[in-house]
């Protein structure tokens, strides 16, 4: 996992210069213009850092007025507070692909939830948002109201957890550790990598496995 900065420049990102390949304007005009600030807003800070996160700044990403920004985003915090959503949606649609057809033998099983919750820290579908995470976080705590719609989603996965047929304490148990491992990622505090991350990953998933 990259080590976390909340606010180190960073030289340019493999994403933000492919924002600059030959046709990419025409895609990048192609997608919605919410979801085209957001990208942009995206790019910002992790070349540049959080601390260089302006209205002004996402709108020449962008390739937009700041008019153009301030009509879907009328301040700063709320493009911040977007972009916090952006992460939980992105953490639960990784959730959702680890989750078995419904029908299946694998779903009825106590844990499938908890299961999936599991893999998807450990093995997110779209890793390497490691420092824009850190960063956001880092610019919500400064407005803890940004970091309300983030409370409210782990209230919902926590109650999902409750909810899997595991043991209460278990299922809590299970998701303070994932949340800890979530948080040394973000922030670079010695998260286990290789064969050791595995071996984690097997340990906590161990904890959804009821046995009669």
């Amino acid at each position: 996992m990259t080590s976390a900065s909340a606010s180190a420049p960073t030289s340019t990102s493999s994403s933000a210069a492919l924002h600059r390949t030959p046709g990419s304007q025409d895609r990048q005009r192609s997608i919605p213009t919410k979801q085209r600030i957001l990208q942009a807003a995206e790019l910002v800070v992790l070349r540049d850092g959080v601390g260089h996160l302006t209205l002004d700044a996402a709108a020449a990403e962008a390739g937009l007025s700041k008019g153009g920004v301030l009509y879907h985003f009328p301040t700063r915090d709320s493009l911040v507070s977007a972009m916090v959503d952006r992460i939980i949606e992105e953490f639960e649609e990784d959730i959702a692909s680890y989750l078995p057809e419904v029908g299946t033998a694998e779903a009825s099983l106590p844990g499938a939830y908890a299961r999936a919750y599991v893999r998807a820290t450990l093995e997110p579908v779209a890793p390497g948002h490691e420092r824009l995470g850190a960063a956001l976080l880092a610019a919500a705590a400064a407005e803890p109201v940004l970091l309300v719609p983030l409370q409210q989603a782990a209230d919902g996965w926590q109650a999902r957890l409750i909810d899997d047929g595991l043991d209460p304490a278990q299922a809590t148990m299970l998701r303070m550790a994932c949340d800890g491992l979530w948080l040394c990622d973000l922030f670079g505090l010695a998260s286990p990598t290789g064969s050791l991350r595995q071996s984690v990953g097997a340990a906590i998933e161990a904890l959804t496995r009821v046995t009669p």
